[in-house]
């Protein structure tokens, strides 16, 4: 059987602290600006990124989207905005949450398909990439 390559090989033994602070170092680009996911794909958004993203996508990589999302694609996912197909917006369910939503953009890293999930906060006038997932629950979409 043929061993898979795994380009996180570097971060074996390391903490995730350790992970964490490594990436937010690779990532100054990611942190530092907007991002734009253009109209063509179906819906126009514009977010940010916060080292507590970057935290949060560390952990995605580590244990939701093991395999599929890997640390090294953190710090190149701006590439990949530009190509993004958008899929669907949900409300938030949790009480109180009256004014929060998110939104679900399909990309395709080195033909590894991830589902971006953006935070929308009406309430703060916030919105910034929330996690990155290999799968959604499939739902009607809202627009």
């Amino acid at each position: 059987m043929r061993e898979i390559y795994n380009p996180d090989w570097r971060y074996a033994g390391m903490t995730r602290t350790e992970i964490e602070e490594h990436v937010k170092a690779r990532c100054s680009y990611l942190i530092s600006r907007k991002h734009i996911i253009p109209e063509i794909s179906g819906k126009k958004i514009k977010f940010g990124i916060t080292e507590k993203d970057i935290e949060h996508l560390v952990s995605d990589a580590l244990y939701r989207t093991k395999g599929v999302l890997f640390i090294n694609d953190i710090s190149s996912l701006p590439q990949f905005f530009p190509k993004a197909k958008y899929i669907k917006t949900e409300k938030e369910t949790k009480k109180g949450k009256r004014r929060v939503c998110f939104h679900y953009y399909e990309i395709n890293i080195n033909g590894r398909i991830l589902f971006l999930n953006i935070r929308e906060d009406k309430t703060y006038k916030m919105v910034r990439l929330y996690s990155i997932t290999d799968k959604i629950q499939t739902t009607a979409t809202l627009k």
